[in-house]
């Protein structure tokens, strides 16, 4: 028997897949350009659930799709030790997955 996800479901889980791609990043896990991929695949996969009933939800998720491939996508600096601008980056990155954590845990006790 297969179980289709509704679109709200569905939203939590690209929420989800979001944090994953972040957070990977952000540990060293990924390459820039695997995050520049990452969030590339968000986009569309947004663009498919989008509803009204998701589209509240999905803001900070667009929002933080974007900060990925901002941060994907900046030059490299001739001196790695003085990126300060990547550290900005990486700190509105890491600040907007916390922001998707909240808003999935949010969205679960809505529906319960």
């Amino acid at each position: 028997m297969q179980q289709h996800l509704t679109r709200a479901e569905q939203a939590n889980l690209i929420a989800g897949h979001a944090v994953a791609y972040a957070t990977a990043y952000l540990d060293g896990r990924h390459t820039a350009q695997q995050l520049a991929d990452n969030a590339d695949r968000l986009f569309l996969d947004i663009l498919v659930v989008e509803t009204p009933e998701t589209s509240t939800f999905l803001v900070p998720v667009q929002l933080l799709a974007i900060t990925m491939m901002r941060a994907a996508r900046r030059k490299i600096p001739e001196s790695l030790d003085t990126d300060t601008r990547a550290e900005r980056w990486h700190a509105v990155m890491a600040s907007l997955v916390e922001l998707v954590c909240h808003e999935s845990r949010q969205i679960e006790k809505d529906r319960t």
